[in-house]
């Protein structure tokens, strides 16, 4: 049986009813029992509420999802609202995994012990892709990875989200079967007889000249050109740099993220400063190489919908002729932000490329996980910012 997929939308202000509105909607369209389903919500729902609902409703399925920002569905971007699809095949297979209490303990053994848990009962279907969504308050998803990466190995295709709350930084969901969680990671594998196709781009610039980070560790940097971090926001924007040592991601570090020039990459890699500390260090969401070049970075409302462009054509042409049964999108709430009403544009866009039928759900959130081709097409596996993630299934 080939892989049928449906897609469920509602905003209805009780959550029960919001779910039992859009699981019907999913299971409807999917046309037969659920074998997985993607659950996405905003805020203003609780999870514990409306998630017994979901399972009743799509029985026997395995539940995997997060919180959001906004929901992206073919029809509508909703900044309230719960999403759902719901996916089968026979020839697909299925598995999920959580990890839970996640913020003290070594994130690297947490992306192994997660990847172990996906692996267990997999059998010997041929693994495709790992899809998983992480608490976005954690300072350091890249580490997650790593982890990942030593049971899947190295060129393995993994992709995930870190769960947002519209830059409010309190609290985030993440589901995994009838579990609701914060501070947890989730996630699914998949494989069998099926094609992936990925896509990725951010479409920020380079402005300015090149510095050099003189001093980093992990995820914070602390020295750049020889001065406290900070300086560099201080040089180009004087006094509105102010904005961005009083609020975590604040609008400065929304519109011009640091870019990480790495050898060989197709893109810079983009980095978003969480918070300045009290001696001028960015703390960055992700790892920051010592020693390599940084910019800050500029985009706009063209070049962000130019690069959702050109992701949605690399993930078609990653399918290699397969016809996508579902597409999954991870978007960072920082280009939701700077596109405003002409986000919707975006949708349409990768809408009119993959097919108008074709059930599309996504997400806004806190850093994007996503295998980038490199200059030479070697696919490496990326912690990003303000990018856009699109996941072909066919």
């Amino acid at each position: 049986m080939p892989t049928h997929a449906g897609v469920g939308f509602s905003q209805h202000i009780d959550p029960a009813n919001a779910a039992l509105e859009a699981a019907t909607q999913a299971k409807t369209q999917a046309r037969h029992e659920a074998d997985l389903v993607i659950v996405f919500s905003t805020i203003h729902y609780n999870p514990e509420q409306f998630l017994p609902t979901i399972q009743q409703v799509l029985y026997g399925a395995k539940i995997i999802g997060c919180s959001t920002a906004g929901v992206i569905t073919p029809q509508q971007i909703g900044m309230r609202g719960i999403a759902v699809l719901a996916m089968n095949s026979d020839d697909t297979k299925f598995t999920t995994a959580c990890v839970e209490n996640v913020l003290h303990q070594d994130l690297r053994q947490v992306g192994s012990t997660l990847a172990r848990q996906a692996i267990s009962g997999f059998g010997q279907y041929h693994r495709k892709a790992f899809v998983y969504f992480a608490d976005g308050l954690l300072n350091d998803n890249a580490a997650i990875v790593k982890g990942l990466q030593e049971v899947f190995g190295n060129v393995f295709p993994i992709m995930g989200a870190g769960s947002s709350d519209d830059f409010h930084f309190q609290q985030t969901y993440q589901f995994c079967d009838g579990k609701v969680m914060t501070n947890a990671v989730t996630g699914f594998l998949m494989g069998g007889k099926l094609n992936i196709g990925v896509g990725t781009r951010h479409g920020w610039r380079p402005l300015g000249k090149p510095r050099t980070i003189d001093k980093a560790v992990g995820n914070i940097i602390q020295k750049i050109d020889g001065k406290a971090a900070a300086t560099i926001y201080d040089e180009y924007f004087g006094k509105e740099a102010s904005t961005l040592r009083s609020t975590k991601l604040g609008q400065m570090a929304i519109l011009y993220p640091l870019g990480i020039f790495i050898d060989g990459e197709r893109e810079y890699l983009l980095r978003n400063a969480v918070s300045i500390q009290s001696d001028g260090s960015i703390v960055c969401q992700g790892e920051v190489p010592q020693g390599s070049e940084v910019h800050i970075m500029l985009s706009n409302k063209d070049r962000c919908l130019q690069s959702a462009v050109d992701a949605a054509l690399e993930a078609q042409r990653n399918l290699a002729g397969k016809r996508p049964q579902c597409v999954i999108i991870l978007e960072s709430l920082a280009r939701q932000k700077l596109l405003g009403r002409a986000a919707i544009k975006e949708i349409e866009t990768i809408k009119e490329i993959f097919g108008p039928s074709t059930p599309t759900i996504g997400m806004y959130c806190y850093g994007e996980i996503c295998p980038s081709k490199t200059l030479t097409e070697k696919s490496i596996i990326h912690l990003q910012n303000e990018s856009i993630v699109i996941l072909a299934i066919g």
